[in-house]
C-alpha cells in the first residue's frame, strides 16, 4: 500500500510520530518482538500521561510583538502547582501526536518526577498566531516563551528544552539568546537548524556541499507550508477550547503517489508548483545559491552564536545532518557564553536513523541491512538525570560522565571520549591509485598509504539525465531511498563510479572522527559535482556505506563566489569532511567510491555553470580524477591509536 502523505512526512520528524515507528521498523528489519516492546512502552507511557497529568490547552503565551503562541501545559496530578521545574517542547507539529508519539516516554518520565511539560506551537502553526517562516522567531520567541514560563506562579524559575528535528533546531538560537532561566538544553538531530559552522556551510541542511538535498521538497510539501486559517484575536480561551474540539488545523494531503517521483522534475524550482503544494519558504529557498545574502535573514544557529545553557546533544550516524551536528558540539565546547556552559557540553551518537535513537535498537540493531549488534541505550533516563541536575539541583553525577559517547559500528560497542574528535587519533593518508581504470568494483582502483609514484588518472562519464543513484545513507523522508547502511554492490557496478579499495586488512582499524577528502579533478564542463562515499567491505564482498559527502566544484575556493573550471585544467577539490565511527575488522577492506551524483539525496548538477535550479537541459561531463606525485588525491582517516 502506498503510504499516505501524512505518514510520508512523519518519517522526517519526531513530532507527529504516530507512523514513524512502523515505517522505521519496516525499513530496518527490526523483529516483531522488538516492535511490540517499543509499542508497548509507548502505549504505557501515553496511558500514564492521560491518567497522571492535568492538561490545560489553548494557553496563549504572549510574544514581545503582540503575537500569541498556543501551548498545552501538562501538570502532574500528585504535586502541588508550585516550584515546578518545566520542560519546553517548542514544535511546529500537532500537540496530540507529540504527546502520543516518540516523546511520550520522555513526557511520562517528566510527569513522574514532578515536572510541568509545555508543548508550544511555533509562530504560524496551528493555533499559534502569525505566519510560519522556517526558524522564524526561534531566538526571540524562544526567549519570550522561557521568560513567560519562568514567571508563572507554579514555576521554580528554571526551564529545560527538549526536542528532535524541528523542535531541536529551534533550540540553537533559543540557547544563544541566553535567557537566565534557560537552565539546560537537549537538541536531538538538530543539524537543519545550523547555518554555518566549522567546515560546513549548509544553510540548515538545505545544501550539502552546494547541492540541494532532495528531502526538503518532501518536508515542505507536508509540513513547511506558510499559511493557515486564522481566528479573531478577541476570542476568549473558552471559545478557543470549544473551537479546538471541531478543528485541529491539520490539512489532509492527497499527493503521496507522486511526491517522491516529483524529485525528477526539471527545472528544480518547478517541483512544488507541479505538485500543487501550498506556498512555503522552499519556493524562495530553491532559487537561492549558497552565497545569497538572504540566507543571513534566517535564524540558523552557527558560528557567532554562543549558547548560554549546558547542552546535551543527541545525534545519529545515519542522520542527514551528522557533520554539522558534531561541528556544533565542538564549537560550543570552545565558545559557549559562560564557563558553566562551556564545561557542560555533552554528546551521544547512536548508530540509528534521523530521530530514531531509542526507538529501533535491540540485541540486533539493524540499520538498513547491516546488523550493528546491541546498541540499546537508555536515553530517557539520561535526559531525566540531565534535567534533574540542572533544573532541580540534584547531585546525581551526570556531569561527571564522559563528554562524548559514540557507538562504534563494526565492533558494535559504545565508546567514551573526552572530546570530539577524540584526542588519541592519528591522521593517516590513503592515496588513490590505479592502472588507469578504477571504474566499477571490478576495476583496478586501489587505496594505499604509499603516495603515488607515477602519473595516472581515471575517467568517467557523468550524465545528469542518468545520475548515479542513492542507496541508503544519511537521509530521511524520501520513501524511495530509505536511510541506513546497505550493500553498495548495485551502485559499484556502474561505469560512472570509481572504486578504490585497500588490500585486506591484517589487523583491526578503528576510524573515529572527521575524514578529510582531497581530489584532483579535470573536466570538459564549467561545473560538476564530486561525491565520495566511505565503505566497509567484508570478507563476503558486501560493501556497507558509512558516510558520503559532495561538493559542487564551483564552490571549491569558498562560499563567497563561484569559480568555474576551464576545460582540461586540473583543480584541487576539498570536500566538506565526512564523519563516522567504524571498526574495520581484520579481513575487511576500506573502500571509497567517487562519482558525480547521489540522486535523489542531492540534486543533479546539470554541468552548465548556470543557476541549475531554473534549467532543464544538462550537459554530459567527462570527468577525470588525477593521482600522481603532482596531484595526490587522497582521503585522511582518523585512526584510533591502539589502547
Amino acid at each position: 500500500m502506498m503510504p499516505t502523505s501524512r505518514s510520508l512526512w512523519n518519517r522526517c520528524t519526531v513530532g507527529p510520530a504516530l507512523a514513524i515507528v512502523v515505517t522505521a521498523l519496516a525499513a530496518t528489519g527490526t523483529t516483531r518482538a522488538d516492535a511490540q516492546t517499543y509499542a508497548q512502552k509507548r502505549s504505557a507511557a501515553v496511558d500514564y500521561i492521560l491518567t497522571h497529568s492535568v492538561r490545560e490547552e489553548m494557553v496563549a503565551i504572549p510574544m514581545r510583538d503582540g503575537v500569541r503562541l498556543s501551548a498545552t501545559i501538562l501538570f502532574p496530578t500528585d504535586r502541588p502547582r508550585r516550584n515546578l521545574p518545566t520542560v519546553l517542547i517548542f514544535i511546529p507539529y500537532l500537540t496530540e501526536s507529540t504527546i502520543r508519539g516518540s516523546f511520550s516516554m520522555y513526557i511520562r518520565s517528566f510527569i513522574e518526577n514532578g515536572y510541568a511539560v509545555i508543548i508550544e506551537n511555533v509562530r504560524g502553526r496551528y493555533f499559534s498566531e502569525g505566519t510560519y517562516t522556517y526558524l522564524g522567531g526561534s531566538g526571540k520567541d524562544g526567549y519570550d516563551s522561557i521568560d513567560w514560563i519562568s514567571k508563572q506562579p507554579w514555576s521554580n524559575g528554571k526551564v529545560g528544552t527538549l526536542g528532535c528535528s524541528s523542535s531541536a533546531e529551534e533550540q540553537h538560537k533559543m540557547n544563544a539568546a541566553q535567557h537566565p532561566a534557560h537552565a539546560a538544553a537537549v537538541p536531538m538531530g538538530s543539524g537543519a537548524g545550523i547555518g554555518r559552522v566549522g567546515p560546513y556551510n549548509e544553510m540548515g541542511n538545505f545544501y550539502r556541499g552546494g547541492a540541494v538535498q532532495g528531502v526538503w521538497f518532501s518536508w515542505y510539501f507536508g509540513s513547511g507550508y506558510k499559511y493557515h486559517p486564522t481566528w479573531p484575536a478577541n476570542l476568549t480561551r473558552d471559545q478557543m477550547l470549544r473551537i479546538n474540539k471541531f478543528w485541529n488545523m491539520e490539512p489532509e494531503l492527497m499527493h503521496a503517489a507522486n511526491l517522491d517521483s516529483a524529485i525528477w522534475t526539471l527545472p528544480l524550482n518547478k517541483i512544488m508548483s507541479n505538485l500543487g503544494a501550498m506556498p512555503s519558504d522552499v519556493d524562495d529557498f530553491v532559487n537561492r545559491l549558497p552565497n545569497d545574502p538572504k540566507w543571513k535573514e534566517i535564524e540558523f544557529g552557527g558560528e557567532g552564536d554562543r549558547s548560554g545553557a549546558p547542552t546535551l546533544y543527541i545525534n545519529s550516524w545515519y542522520d542527514l545532518s551528522i557533520g554539522p551536528n558534531v561541528a556544533m558540539f565542538d564549537y560550543q565546547t570552545k565558545n559557549a557564553a559562560n564557563q558553566t556552559a562551556r564545561d557542560n557540553i555533552f554528546m551521544v551518537i547512536a548508530p540509528t536513523l534521523h530521530c530514531q535513537e531509542g526507538q529501533m535498537e535491540s540485541e540486533h540493531t539493524v540499520v538498513g541491512e547491516r546488523d550493528f549488534g546491541d546498541a540499546r541505550f537508555d536515553y530517557v533516563r539520561l535526559v531525566q538525570r540531565w534535567f534533574d541536575h540542572w533544573l532541580t539541583g540534584a547531585n546525581n553525577g551526570v556531569t561527571a560522565e564522559p563528554k562524548v559517547r559514540a557507538y562504534m559500528m563494526g565492533s558494535n560497542e559504545w565508546r567514551s571520549y573526552d572530546s570530539w574528535q577524540p584526542k588519541n587519533v592519528q591522521p593517516v593518508s590513503y592515496y588513490l591509485d590505479s592502472d588507469g581504470r578504477a571504474n566499477t568494483l571490478y576495476g583496478n582502483g586501489r587505496l594505499t598509504t604509499t603516495p603515488p609514484a607515477r602519473a595516472m588518472a581515471d575517467s568517467f562519464v557523468y550524465d545528469p539525465m542518468h545520475p548515479t543513484p542513492s542507496h541508503g545513507g544519511q537521509s530521511c523522508c524520501l520513501i524511495v531511498v530509505p536511510g541506513g547502511s546497505f550493500d553498495q554492490a548495485g551502485v559499484e557496478i556502474r561505469s560512472d563510479v570509481l572504486v578504490y579499495t585497500t588490500p585486506v586488512l591484517t589487523e583491526r582499524t578503528d576510524v573515529v572522527g572527521n575524514i578529510e577528502v582531497s581530489l584532483y579533478l579535470s573536466s570538459d564542463v564549467k561545473d560538476t559535482d564530486l561525491m565520495v562515499k566511505l565503505v566497509d567491505v567484508g570478507p563476503d564482498g558486501k560493501a556497507f556505506n558509512l558516510d558520503e559527502g559532495i561538493l559542487r566544484a564551483r564552490w571549491r575556493e569558498g562560499w563567497d563566489k563561484p569559480v568555474f573550471m576551464e576545460r582540461g585544467k586540473v583543480y584541487k577539490v576539498d570536500l566538506p569532511p565526512l564523519v563516522t565511527s567504524n571498526s574495520f575488522a581484520a579481513g575487511h577492506r576500506i573502500r571509497i567510491e567517487v562519482a558525480s551524483s547521489s540522486f535523489p539525496h542531492f540534486e543533479r548538477n546539470l554541468n552548465t555553470g548556470g543557476n541549475n535550479y531554473d534549467e532543464k537541459d544538462g550537459l554530459i561531463a567527462h570527468n577525470v580524477i588525477h593521482h600522481s606525485p603532482a596531484y595526490p588525491s587522497r582521503i585522511v582517516l582518523p585512526i584510533l591509536k591502539t589502547r
